[in-house]
């Protein structure tokens, strides 16, 4: 094989990694989101340990990296769930939100490399249009 087709290749693979991605933080979203109580179920944390397998994997965390990525993934879960389930108002939602989603994203710097960090907004920002797509389609 030439080094084109190694290139062609790894694209290949990091866009169906990215798909599969999505589709795990999808699911993800969709698991927390069943039901107005703030406990899991068996079923949706292991379902939520999956997904936060593979987005590791999507990531390529070192051994270090992944307790901590974890760590500040489920903290800030519970912070969205909280402010999902408030009296708050949209606009005061989505303030907090952005406050939430920034605090987190600056956690993540700190513990990814450059290289995965834009791997990390990158699927964030492809998850917010996903989600946008939705809310049209629900409207």
């Amino acid at each position: 094989m030439n080094k084109y087709h190694l290139i062609v290749n790894n694209r290949a693979m990091h866009k169906t990694m990215k798909h599969i991605l999505i589709l795990a933080i999808v699911s993800l979203i969709s698991t927390t989101a069943m039901g107005q109580e703030r406990t899991l179920t068996e079923e949706q944390r292991a379902q939520m340990e999956a997904n936060l397998n593979e987005y590791s994997l999507k990531l390529d965390l070192s051994e270090e990296q992944k307790p901590k990525f974890v760590e500040i993934t489920k903290r800030y879960g519970q912070q969205m769930r909280g402010l999902k389930d408030s009296d708050k108002g949209r606009l005061a939602k989505y303030k907090e939100y952005k406050s939430i989603r920034k605090n987190k994203n600056a956690e993540m710097k700190a513990i990814l490399s450059e290289e995965q960090y834009e791997t990390y907004l990158e699927t964030q920002e492809e998850m917010q249009q996903k989600m946008k797509e939705n809310n049209k389609n629900k409207g």
